[in-house]
């Protein structure tokens, strides 16, 4: 029997391997965090492992060579942003095929990434490391504001901060990211997302999205939606096109999915945020499975393990994704039953009774939708209207202070 060894961040039910893998003479055997192995604990004995703080925990990393090595693993597969690099790393020490260090750093590490990208045909901001406060200082000072400030390896907008005058620059400085960041100009604009996948060392799917509401929106508690733009949307090729040319310049392994975010600003220039090397966060990989039937994580692991594709000839209908973050206080009751038209997909990650510190990234959320509709329009409409039904039903109550206490 062949085997995959699979860096699973995810629950059972998004990445059923072994489902997928039924039939192809190829088994998983599977690394994943304590709060989802229960999920995967069907699978025979030695074959899931789970770790606490499992982004950190470098055990991690221990277990998965020596399980590598025992069960002579033919392939590697990771989705998660915290996967990236670890899993190249092993791969690249075990002389495995997929993508390799150099490939995991330029599409983990902001500043990497643009140094590939920079003189090249899709425009980037201005940016430099922030390895000090006085890079940030004497950046301000030569670019002005608004600047971005936002780590060099983190996903779902984790730490970014827009800082607007040198009074946002003073708080910031006050409590700053504890890791390596990177600066950047502010770019104006409407944000797009492209997500894809290259099998073969070729794209084979690719398409853009359109947020509603923007990345930064769980600051303030607030939804963010993913809608995809119809092909004949005048910013369609241009989106894709670019990817494509992001591709190109970075050193783009032969099997990935990826996600890329981009703007078109107000003069009609397509301006490159960042790019990662797996499929997007939040709802975006079930709202591709409705709005496509492709089931790009499925797709991805195929390509890995050199099984043929299931790909087809997609079909797109429209469907558009909504990621409700989590509110402040404790969860007292979630609506269920009696959405409004148009929901057919819901996943909910938290637990009533539970106490929440409001919205820490934009692919974590407390509730997702996918939501369909005749019409790009009509998806858009539906999915505000179920955002303001969520709203008008969800009940917190604040946290009494000996909750706080505690």
């Amino acid at each position: 029997m062949r085997h995959v060894l699979i860096f699973a961040k995810t629950p059972y039910t998004k990445t059923p391997y072994d489902r997928w893998l039924a039939g192809s003479g190829i088994e998983p055997v599977v690394l994943t965090t304590t709060e989802f192995a229960p999920g995967y604990a069907h699978l025979p004995p030695g074959r899931v492992h789970a770790f606490d703080d499992y982004d950190t925990n470098q055990l991690v990393e221990k277990t998965a060579l020596r399980l590598a090595r025992e069960y002579a693993v033919e392939a590697v597969f990771a989705r998660a942003e915290a996967d990236v690099v670890r899993a190249a790393q092993l791969r690249e020490l075990l002389g495995l095929p997929g993508q390799h260090t150099a490939s995991a750093l330029a599409f983990r590490d902001k500043v990497v990434m643009k140094d590939h990208l920079a003189g090249g045909p899709v425009d980037t901001p201005v940016y430099r490391r922030a390895d000090s406060a006085y890079a940030l200082v004497e950046f301000t000072a030569e670019h002005g504001y608004p600047v971005v400030v936002k780590p060099v390896s983190e996903s779902g907008s984790l730490g970014a901060r827009v800082i607007r005058d040198e009074a946002d620059l003073d708080a910031y400085l006050a409590r700053p990211w504890r890791g390596t960041s990177q600066v950047e100009t502010f770019v104006e604009g409407q944000m797009y997302h492209v997500d894809g996948l290259v099998a073969g060392g070729e794209v084979v799917f690719v398409h853009p999205f359109r947020y509603v509401n923007d990345c930064l929106s769980f600051r303030d508690d607030d939804w963010v939606g993913c809608l995809p733009l119809s092909p004949g949307d005048p910013a369609y090729d241009r989106l894709v096109k670019a990817a494509g040319a992001v591709l190109a310049e970075l050193p783009t392994p032969p099997q990935t999915a990826f996600h890329a975010e981009l703007w078109i600003t107000p003069d009609d220039r397509v301006v490159f945020c960042e790019i990662a090397s797996r499929t997007g966060g939040g709802m975006i990989s079930a709202m591709v499975r409705h709005a496509f039937g492709v089931d790009l994580d499925k797709e991805w692991l195929y390509a890995e393990c050199g099984l043929p594709s299931t790909l087809g000839d997609p079909v797109y209908r429209p469907a558009g994704c909504l990621n409700i973050p989590p509110g402040k206080g404790v969860l007292e009751h979630l609506p269920t039953g009696g959405e409004p038209d148009g929901v057919r997909e819901m996943s909910f990650t938290g637990a009533v009774g539970r106490e929440y510190q409001g919205g820490v990234k934009s692919g974590l959320y407390l509730v997702g939708y996918v939501i369909d509709g005749d019409t790009e329009d009509e998806v858009e409409r539906r999915m505000r209207t179920v955002a303001d039904w969520y709203s008008a039903h969800v009940r917190w109550r604040p946290t009494a202070p000996e909750e706080n206490a505690r």
